[in-house]
């Protein structure tokens, strides 16, 4: 959600207490949208994050740890030569605006002090972070803006920093849809006055385990279906609410060039397989060639050179109806016989291969589409570190050159402990799923896979114990979280003992057949 004017109020006095005074230790760019300001001061060390992103702008500290690019961007060093060794002075709201200005105390090339100020404009799709010189002029943007952008305010090297337009007269800015709702739905004035003697404390809002929303009052207009949970701090707040999407956009950042190559091979081998299968159709009037073939032989008698048609009796019906043949005039009435069967052997050929080869293309396309269904659910580097692995040995990418001192270590699987105390193992991949079905789990320990969809493969170790249903019922939960059934409400999930799943001769990584299971449906809990 963009930020509320009322929220940022609450989260720069949080900031301005606990970084002025810190001095500018290092300025990283580790995103398009995100500046990272190493600080030291004050008998600490901190990370103050600047995102500008359009739906992600904030500014909070962190203690996540970024990835930087092997060339930092320009405007990244742009940011060094001006702020490095900088100390904050100050950290304001002007005009109560959704933005926070801070003021810096830096030195210019000479080693004279000099002004500099930081604005972070958190306007949502207008999202922006900018450096301005102490006459107000402004140094550079991270997105900078011509006239032909917006005629109203341009933010271009050189030009005096103006503050973002202001409402209309008479409209309480600041405010988002959600905030407005929740003051009509407690019958509040939607009016500064109307927040007048509401505690302000950093909520975020959880729907069904996960985050919905953030703001600075419980919310009360969902009832029971939305929880508000209180945080100890705003830049807690944030970076609870906003690290795992960042991290799963990261991921699928990441994943992005590998999810393409998957799309388009699924797409190559879904338009070989329907090509096939158009063949395929056209075969299944071989044996009628064959009959016409036997007809012509059996009335060669009766046939004379240069005919275009033959009608004669088919004694493959009991009736013995007349049926009319198409002749080529050009040849012999051998010749035709001959073209017929010709035309039932090339036919009876072409489906015993093609027979073939629609198989290995469905084989095919089940398996890219595991493999998209992995780069969905994958949680980390090393998970799509795997992925690539996989694609290289199955031959859809090139085997990465690696320096063999550097050796990564493979990701090992997903482990659980269930409440009666049992291990669940979870595989992450393809290869993975194999490792722990054929050779991880014992033949007694239980098996369990989502039904008809893609998924891990998921081991109850046993331990020649009996585990009970609600053990059984937890792996089957984990099954179906991990699997494309992950967003359904109840998903049917097949158990059986390990010694009873196989796999075929020749089968791709993941794909396996079973016998003996039992079906559980179960409901893809986060919590559990």
């Amino acid at each position: 959600m963009p930020l509320d004017a009322i929220f940022i109020e609450e989260l720069g006095q949080e900031l301005r207490d606990s970084l002025t005074g810190m001095k500018i230790d290092r300025v990283h760019q580790p995103e398009r949208d995100t500046v990272i300001l190493s600080l030291r001061g004050n008998g600490a060390s901190r990370r103050l994050l600047l995102c500008f992103g359009s739906g992600t702008a904030r500014a909070c500290v962190t203690e996540r740890s970024y990835e930087n690019p092997p060339q930092p961007p320009m405007f990244c060093m742009l940011l060094r030569k001006h702020l490095t060794g900088a100390r904050i002075v100050d950290i304001s709201q002007p005009d109560r605006e959704r933005m926070l200005l801070f003021r810096l105390a830096a030195y210019d090339e000479f080693g004279e002090p000099v002004d500099k100020s930081l604005a972070v404009e958190l306007l949502g799709r207008n999202a922006n972070l900018i450096l301005i010189d102490g006459d107000g002029r402004i140094l550079d943007a991270a997105r900078r803006v011509d006239g032909e952008m917006s005629p109203l305010r341009q933010l271009l090297p050189g030009l005096i920093y103006h503050l973002p337009p202001k409402p209309e007269p008479g409209k309480f800015s600041g405010l988002s849809p959600l905030l407005r709702r929740e003051m009509e739905w407690r019958d509040l004035p939607q009016t500064p006055e109307g927040l007048e003697g509401l505690e302000r404390r950093p909520y975020m809002l959880v729907e069904n385990g996960a985050p919905k929303d953030f703001t600075f009052l419980p919310i009360l207009q969902y009832g029971p279906a939305v929880e508000s949970v209180a945080y100890p701090g705003w830049s807690a707040l944030l970076e609870a609410f906003y690290g795992e999407k960042d991290r799963a956009e990261h991921l699928k950042s990441r994943a992005r060039s590998m999810t393409k190559l998957v799309r388009g091979a699924k797409n190559r081998t879904e338009r070989k397989l329907a090509l096939r299968l158009q063949e395929l159709a056209a075969t299944e009037g071989r044996e009628e060639d064959k009959r016409r073939g036997d007809l012509i032989t059996a009335n060669i008698w009766r046939m004379q050179p240069g005919m275009e048609s033959v009608t004669v009796e088919d004694f493959y019906d009991p009736d013995c109806p007349q049926v009319t043949i198409s002749l080529d005039p050009r040849k012999s009435p051998q010749q035709n016989a001959a073209a017929y069967y010709k035309q039932y052997t090339k036919k009876k050929t072409a489906q015993a291969h093609l027979t073939g080869l629609i198989e290995e293309n469905r084989q095919e396309a089940e398996y890219l589409a595991s493999i998209a269904a992995e780069l969905e659910r994958a949680q980390s580097q090393a998970d799509l570190d795997s992925i690539r692995d996989e694609l290289a040995q199955a031959g859809y990418l090139r085997q990465q050159r690696t320096n063999p001192r550097k050796k990564q270590k493979p990701a090992q699987p997903m482990s659980f402990r269930t409440g009666s105390g049992f291990e669940v193992l979870v595989g992450r991949n393809n290869l993975q799923n194999d490792e722990l079905t054929l050779r991880t789990a014992r033949r007694t320990d239980l098996w369990l896979h989502v039904q008809k969809l893609h998924g891990s493969h998921v081991i109850l170790r046993c331990e020649g114990a009996r585990p009970d249903e609600e053990t059984i019922y937890q792996a089957a939960c984990l099954a179906a979280f991990y699997s494309e059934g992950a967003q359904a409400g109840r998903v049917p999930v097949d158990v059986t003992e390990a010694r009873f799943v196989k796999k075929p001769h020749g089968a791709r990584p993941g794909m396996v057949i079973y016998t003996n299971q039992r079906t559980i449906m179960a409901e893809p809990k986060r919590e559990i």
